[in-house]
């Protein structure tokens, strides 16, 4: 071999293996956060299968709409929970809703949730045009 072959060998090869190595290091991150996510997915079920009806009433709201979303926003919600039989509470929750139903978690508006029973202020959205964030802050 001469010295030209090994020089281009090299400039071949070295990007080749290098993106091996990026990828697998992605693939091993995304199979964590995967594993994370199904472990929240799990106990956000569990916290569901638990819950019970009430209502909320929504205090403010901040939301984020981000492009490629699949018509919805995130909106992190500060509401107050109306149990029945229980004093009033207030709780921060975080939704996806539907861009188009944004106005109906305006402040002031009332809102059907189910809250979880062993940790109330877990607040799930009880309406077709919204699901609960389970990604983190």
């Amino acid at each position: 071999m001469n010295t030209n072959t090994i020089i281009l060998s090299v400039i071949i090869l070295f990007p080749v293996i290098l993106t091996g190595i990026l990828i697998t290091r992605l693939n091993r991150s995304q199979l964590r956060r995967v594993q994370e996510l199904q472990e929240k997915n799990l106990e956000f079920e569990s916290g569901i299968r638990r819950s019970i009806e009430a209502g909320v009433i929504v205090i403010s709201k901040n939301e984020t709409i981000a492009p490629n979303a699949g018509g919805f926003a995130k909106v992190d919600l500060q509401v107050e929970v109306q149990l029945p039989g229980k004093a009033p509470y207030q709780v921060s929750t975080c939704w996806l809703v539907e861009v188009d139903s944004l106005d109906k978690v305006s402040p002031g508006k009332n809102v059907s949730v189910s809250v979880d029973l062993k940790k109330p202020l877990r607040v799930f959205p009880n309406v077709p045009w919204a699901k609960p964030w389970i990604f983190g802050k």
